[in-house]
C-alpha cells in the first residue's frame, strides 16, 4: 500500500512539475472523450424511441404495402384501414388491445379570451389507447377518459396553457365552436417519440368509425401483445387475415400486405413509418468510435514523445538499480491520474455542452442514462482500458529501455522497418483525411439540394393554417390579398406540396383496358394552385372558374384533372394525347384538363413519381401567399395581418415560409453534415497533435545528426527540408489510403438521393493538399526550431 501510495505521489509530482505539457495532454484526450460522449448522448437518443413506454417491448406497429396492377412499384403506407385494429383484437387471441390514432383534419383553432390560438397535434383515439400505450396519468381515469363523445385529454404543457394555477379536469374547451370536456391529463411526452400529440380526442360519434371500412387507409394502428415472442406468429395470421380481406382484389392484381414492425424499431428502420434514418446513426458511431481512437493514439504519442525530456532522470534511475517494474507502474501511474482526470472533466464538459449540442442537433437529449448503474460500471472498464491502451504502451516501451541508449538520446533500440509511431500517426490522418473527404462532399449535396431547382417556386411563399378557413372566407382573404402591392398570388392545397402523401388510385382511363389500374399520389388544389407556383404547364389550359362550378356540383360533379408527365406517359399518353382523355380517381369522374411538367413533391431522396391535381374545396390544409420580392417583408407581412385581422380579429396570425417545410425534409441530413463538419476539424487537430509529437520525438533522435549537419555546410532549408519528408511520406500515405475509402463511403451514401451529385476528383485533390498544408504547418513547429540551434548545443556531449 505505502508503495502504491509512493507511485501516486511522484507521478502528481511530475505532472504538477510539467503542467504545460500535462495540461495539453489532458485537454487533448478530453475533447476525444467529451465528443464521444455527446455523440453516444444523441445515438442513445435516436436508438431510444418509444422505449419509455412501460410496454414496450410488446407494442407493434402495423403498416401498409400495396401496388395497384398497373404500377410499376410497392406503395408503403404509415396508415391502415379503419377496420385493421378491431378485426385483430377480436380474432387474434394473442393480441391483447388494438387502437387507431387518426388526425384532427378541422381548424385546430382553441378560443380564449385574447385569440384564436391553432394548435398543432391534436390526434382522434379510440379508448382504449391508454390501455394500449400506458402513458401517464396525472389526473383522470384512464379506463372513462375517452369513453364519450366530445371529451379530450390534454398533455401537462396544454392543460398549463389554457388552464393555469388550476384542475382542467371537468373544464371544457372551445374547438372549432365546439365543446370538449377535459377527462384527463398526463405527463408531457418526451422529445424521443414519434406519436407525438398535444391533445387527444374520443373518436365516439365519429362518422368514419360508424363501419369498419377496408377501402381506404387513414388510421395509424398500434397493437399490444401478449407475449414480446409472438411478432412472427402474428405477421402470419395477418397474411391470412389479407388474403381473406382483399381476395377479390387480388384475383384482380391487387397487391396487400400488413407490415407487423416493433414500435421502438420504427423510428429508424421503418420505410413506411420511420422519420430517422439508422444509416447516418452508423455513421456518427464510426465518427465517435474514430475520435475515440484518434484520442488515445494522440495521448500515446504525447507520452512518448514527453520521456525524452526526462531521459537523464529515468536513465538514472536504472543506473542506481530502477527495476524495470518500478519505472514502468511510476509511467502508468502518471498516465493513470492524467487519464482520470481528463474523464472527470469530460464528463462535466458534457453536461455542460449538453444542451447547446442538442440544440446544434435539433433534439431536446437528456442525460437519462446516466442515471442507469450500468452506465458507471462501463465507464469504469472504460477508464481502465483506455489506461492501459493509452497509458501501458509507453510505459512499457520506456521502462524497457537501456541506460546506455538513454544517455544517447535513445528511448529505444533502433527498430528496422516502420516504427509503431509512424504507424498510428498514418492511421489517424488516415481517419482524418477520410472524414474531410466526406464532410465536403457532403456540404456540396446540401448546397445542391438547396439550389436544385425542384420544379415548383418555393421562393417568397408565406403559409399559413387553411384548416378553419369557411369556403367564402377563404375566398373572401384571396381577393383581398390580391389588391394588395405586397402580394402576388394566393392559392391553397390540402397537403404541403413540398412533401405530399396522399396516396390514391386512376381506373376507367378511356383509351385503356377496362381492368387498367395504377398506384398515383394526388392532392386537392385551390384553381390558381398551378399558375402560383409557376409549374410550367407542358399542354392543355389551366382550371377555370367553371371546372371548379363542375366539380362541386353535388348531384352529377364533373372533374377537371391536372396530371404531371410523368401521369401521361403511365396511363399510355403523350402530353398532348392525355388532353380531354376521361379518368376515374378514386370515384372522381371527369377529363385531363392540363399537363404539367414534373416536379418534385417529396424528398430528394426519391425520384419524381405520377401526381395528379384535382380541384376539391371541401378542405384545405395550407394557404399559400406569394410575397412581392420588391416589397420590403416586413412591410408585405404587415399588409397580410391586417387583411387577416379584419377578416377574423381573433386570428393569431401564425405563418411561416415554404423554404422552411423544404429544409425539414433533410433535417437528419443537414444535422449529420453539420456534426461531420465540427468533427473533421476536431479529428485533423487531433491528428496534428500527433504529428507534432512524432516530429518532437524524430527530432530529439535525429539531435546529434542535424548538428553535425549544421558543422558540414547545411542550410536551414535543407535541414527542415530532411527532417520533414518522411512526415510529409506519413500523410501522403494516409492519403493513398483515405482517399479510396472515402470515394467508397460517399459513392454509397449519394445513392441515397434520387437526385446526387457527382464525386468530382478535384475534391479529393482539395481533401489531399489541405491535410499535407495543415501537416507541414505542424511539423515545421519543430523542423525549424531544430534546424536553427546552434550546433554546439547538440554536439557538446561529444
Amino acid at each position: 500500500m505505502t508503495m502504491v501510495k509512493n507511485y501516486f505521489k511522484i507521478a502528481w509530482r511530475n505532472i504538477s512539475r510539467n503542467k504545460g505539457f500535462s495540461l495539453l495532454n489532458m485537454f487533448g484526450l478530453s475533447i476525444g472523450i467529451t465528443c464521444f460522449l455527446l455523440l453516444a448522448a444523441y445515438i442513445y437518443h435516436e436508438s431510444s424511441y418509444e422505449r419509455f413506454l412501460p410496454n414496450a417491448d410488446r407494442l407493434a406497429y402495423i403498416s401498409l404495402t400495396y401496388k395497384s396492377p398497373n404500377s410499376a412499384e410497392e406503395v408503403n403506407s404509415a396508415v391502415t384501414p379503419t377496420g385493421l385494429a378491431p378485426a385483430i383484437q377480436a380474432e387474434f387471441p394473442e393480441v391483447e388491445q388494438a387502437t387507431r390514432l387518426y388526425g384532427y383534419t378541422k381548424g385546430s383553432k382553441i378560443e380564449s379570451k385574447e385569440a384564436l390560438i391553432t394548435e398543432k397535434g391534436l390526434l382522434y383515439a379510440d379508448q382504449n389507447v391508454f390501455k394500449t400505450l400506458g402513458y401517464k396519468f396525472i389526473e383522470g381515469d384512464s379506463k372513462l377518459a375517452l369513453a364519450e363523445p366530445n371529451q379530450i385529454v390534454l398533455t401537462e404543457k396544454l392543460a398549463a396553457k389554457y388552464f393555469p394555477n388550476q384542475s382542467a379536469i371537468g373544464q371544457t374547451l372551445l374547438i372549432d365552436k365546439v365543446n370538449w370536456k377535459v377527462t384527463g391529463i398526463i405527463a408531457d411526452l418526451p422529445t424521443n417519440t414519434q406519436l407525438n400529440f398535444s391533445a387527444l380526442l374520443s373518436n365516439k360519434g365519429l362518422e368514419r368509425y360508424k363501419e369498419m371500412a377496408w377501402s381506404s387507409a387513414n388510421d395509424v394502428t398500434i397493437a399490444l401483445l401478449k407475449n414480446k415472442d409472438q411478432f412472427g406468429m402474428i405477421q402470419q395470421k395477418l397474411d391470412q387475415m389479407t388474403k381473406s380481406k382483399f381476395a377479390e382484389a387480388t384475383k384482380q392484381g391487387y397487391q396487400f400486405r400488413f407490415a407487423l414492425e416493433k414500435l421502438t424499431d420504427i423510428h429508424l428502420h421503418s420505410k413506411a413509418a420511420g422519420t430517422g434514418n439508422i444509416t447516418y446513426i452508423y455513421i456518427l458511431m464510426a465518427l465517435g468510435a474514430a475520435l475515440i481512437i484518434l484520442t488515445c493514439i494522440n495521448f500515446t504519442n504525447l507520452v512518448l514523445a514527453h520521456a525524452l525530456e526526462r531521459k537523464k532522470e529515468i536513465g538514472v534511475k536504472k543506473v542506481l538499480g530502477a527495476a524495470r517494474k518500478t519505472i514502468f507502474f511510476q509511467f502508468f501511474f502518471e498516465c493513470s491520474i492524467m487519464v482520470f482526470l481528463a474523464v472527470t472533466f469530460s464528463l462535466l464538459t458534457t453536461v455542460l455542452l449538453l444542451p447547446v449540442f442538442s440544440s446544434f442537433m435539433g433534439a431536446e437529449m437528456k442525460l437519462t442514462l446516466w442515471t442507469d448503474p450500468r452506465f458507471y460500471a462501463v465507464l469504469l472498464v472504460f477508464i481502465a482500458l483506455l489506461t492501459l491502451l493509452s497509458g501501458g504502451w509507453p510505459a512499457y516501451s520506456i521502462a524497457s529501455s537501456k541506460p546506455i541508449s538513454i544517455f544517447k538520446r535513445k528511448l529505444t533500440e533502433k527498430q528496422r522497418g516502420i516504427s509503431l509511431s509512424k504507424v498510428l500517426v498514418t492511421f489517424q490522418f488516415s481517419i482524418s483525411i477520410f472524414f474531410i473527404i466526406c464532410t465536403l462532399f457532403a456540404s456540396r449535396q446540401m448546397d445542391f439540394i438547396q439550389s436544385k431547382n425542384t420544379g415548383l417556386d418555393r421562393s417568397d411563399m408565406l403559409v399559413i393554417d387553411g384548416r378553419g378557413w369557411q369556403d367564402k372566407e377563404r375566398q373572401l382573404l384571396k381577393d383581398k390579398l390580391m389588391q394588395l402591392n405586397g402580394v402576388q398570388g394566393v392559392t391553397a392545397s390540402y397537403d404541403n406540396p413540398v412533401n405530399i402523401q396522399g396516396g390514391y388510385s386512376i381506373g376507367e382511363v378511356e383509351g385503356q383496358p377496362s381492368d387498367f389500374d395504377m398506384d398515383v399520389t394526388a392532392i386537392p388544389i385551390e384553381k390558381d394552385f398551378v399558375s402560383v407556383f409557376h409549374i410550367p404547364t407542358v399542354a392543355g389550359e389551366p382550371l377555370s372558374d367553371t371546372d371548379i362550378l363542375r366539380a362541386r356540383d353535388t348531384i352529377s360533379p364533373e372533374y377537371g384533372f391536372v396530371v404531371n408527365t410523368l401521369a401521361a406517359s403511365a396511363m399510355g399518353f403523350t402530353p398532348e394525347q392525355a388532353i380531354g382523355k376521361k379518368i376515374n380517381l378514386n370515384g372522381r369522374k371527369g377529363s385531363i384538363k392540363q399537363v404539367v411538367a414534373s416536379f418534385n413533391f417529396a424528398s430528394l431522396h426519391n425520384e419524381v413519381k405520377p401526381i395528379v391535381l384535382f380541384p376539391e374545396y371541401s378542405y384545405f390544409g395550407n394557404i399559400f401567399i406569394r410575397l412581392n420580392p420588391t416589397t420590403p417583408l416586413k412591410d408585405a407581412l404587415t399588409q397580410v395581418r391586417a387583411v387577416i385581422k379584419d377578416i377574423d380579429s381573433k386570428n393569431s396570425f401564425e405563418y411561416h415560409f415554404l423554404n422552411d417545410d423544404y429544409n425539414k425534409l433533410y433535417l437528419k441530413d443537414q444535422q449529420t453534415t453539420r456534426v461531420m463538419q465540427l468533427f473533421s476539424i476536431i479529428t485533423i487537430a487531433i491528428a496534428c497533435m500527433g504529428l507534432f509529437a512524432l516530429s518532437a520525438y524524430a527530432v530529439q533522435q535525429r539531435f546529434k545528426e542535424i548538428g553535425i549537419r549544421k558543422v558540414l555546410g547545411a542550410s536551414t532549408g535543407k535541414i527542415v527540408k530532411i527532417l520533414s519528408v518522411d512526415f510529409m511520406a506519413l500523410v501522403l500515405s494516409a492519403v493513398l489510403i483515405s482517399v479510396p475509402l472515402g470515394w467508397y463511403a460517399m459513392h454509397r451514401w449519394v445513392e441515397n438521393f434520387a437526385y446526387h451529385i457527382t464525386l468530382d476528383w478535384w475534391v479529393f485533390i482539395l481533401a489531399a493538399i489541405s491535410a499535407l498544408l495543415v501537416s507541414f504547418v505542424t511539423i515545421s513547429f519543430q523542423t525549424v526550431k531544430a534546424a536553427i540551434i546552434n550546433p554546439v548545443d547538440s554536439l557538446r556531449d561529444e
